[in-house]
């Protein structure tokens, strides 16, 4: 891996383990947005690294909460529930 975000080499590794399984990217930045784009992955981000809600959407992300908590209360309405 010599790239780093929005490069997908990290998400692409990380794929690599589920051996071909679903994925779905949690992340707080538009670069994590992207990375996960790149390498074919949804992404549902997080308030919490900085960006805006319109700033996350723009760049990917399928769902986008205020807080790791309300994205835990909240789970049956992403992919993942």
């Amino acid at each position: 891996m010599e790239q780093t975000k929005p490069a997908p080499d990290l998400v692409e590794a990380a794929l690599e383990r589920l051996d071909g399984g679903p994925a779905v990217m949690i992340g707080d930045t538009t670069w994590d947005c992207q990375a996960a784009a790149k390498a074919g992955v949804e992404t549902i981000a997080v308030l919490t690294g900085g960006f805006s809600d319109e700033e996350l959407r723009e760049a990917g992300a399928i769902a986008v909460f205020e807080s790791i908590d309300e994205l835990r209360r909240r789970l049956s309405e992403t992919p993942l529930g």
